[in-house]
């Protein structure tokens, strides 16, 4: 019967290119190891203390891998790197095949679903073992090449930077919207944009291309911000997402903070003093 056993010395830096450090993990720690055979083939389940993949999550996150050593060790083991999604990672290096879930610790008496699910994956890696050798040269070099993309296709901090983008994006969609609908009902009603401060004592008074200019200052950040949600769901999990999803991110910030200034300098141009 298989029973938890404390990790050996240097058990994660013995694979030479495991699942976790395919998702861009930094383990903190190995809790407990588990060994047996299913299938013919050796396994070892491997409880891991991880970073979070959830900034609102500050105390990291633990997750069960499944490993299973293939007969011998070869290069032409392969997978698709597609195979690493956001709801199921199954990879292979030169030894294992690995499959997991993030963040999931089944409970044992699921184990018997994982550990099946990974012996299929190590028949399907012994069967299809040398199909990308027995390709043409060309060939193979623009699948090697597409598939070293693919491979960093799917990343699970991409969720981190949508829900940091959304935090800025939803409260700034908020004011731009009450500031429109004002701007709106005061254009309806008066055929210009007016503001009073009371605490100054001033006064101004918009129309014409001044009017047409503030219009632009507020709908100009939530034309981006459409833009970054297109971002957002055609590129999460793809190449380079990150980057891109940063830079459009700091774009609207910096926009933003140059809108607010020629705002403050379109109404100082029609200010009066009450």
């Amino acid at each position: 019967m298989a029973v938890r056993e404390a990790p050996p010395p240097g058990l994660l830096d013995s694979f030479s290119a495991p699942l976790w450090k395919r998702l861009g993990l930094s383990v903190q720690r190995t809790e407990w190891i588990v060994k047996g055979q299913h299938r013919g083939y050796d396994w070892m389940a491997i409880e891991t203390h991880h970073e979070t993949t959830n900034f609102l999550d500050n105390h990291g996150s633990s997750t069960t891998f499944f490993v299973m050593r293939l007969p011998r060790k070869s290069r032409d083991w392969y997978l698709p790197p597609s195979r690493i999604t956001p709801s199921r990672q199954v990879c292979v290096d030169e030894e294992c095949v690995y499959v997991a879930e993030l963040g999931q610790q089944p409970r044992v008496r699921e184990w018997r679903y994982w550990l099946d699910t990974t012996a299929d994956v190590a028949d399907e890696v012994v069967r299809t073992k040398g199909t990308r050798t027995a390709q043409p040269r060309a060939h193979l070099t623009a699948s090697k090449k597409a598939a070293s993309e693919t491979e960093r296709s799917w990343n699970p901090h991409d969720t981190n930077w949508v829900l940091l983008w959304c935090s800025v994006m939803l409260p700034l969609t908020g004011l731009l919207l009450v500031l429109l609908t004002f701007t709106y009902t005061d254009w309806l009603s008066t055929g210009n944009v007016t503001d009073c401060d009371s605490v100054g004592y001033t006064f101004s008074a918009m129309q014409g291309w001044r009017m047409w200019a503030l219009l632009a200052i507020l709908v100009t950040p939530l034309v981006w911000m459409c833009k970054m949600v297109h971002t957002m769901f055609t590129r999460i999990y793809k190449p380079g997402f990150a980057l891109q999803i940063n830079l459009e991110g700091a774009v609207l910030v910096g926009g933003t903070f140059v809108l607010a200034h020629a705002l403050d300098a379109l109404e100082a141009s029609v200010r009066t003093v009450c």
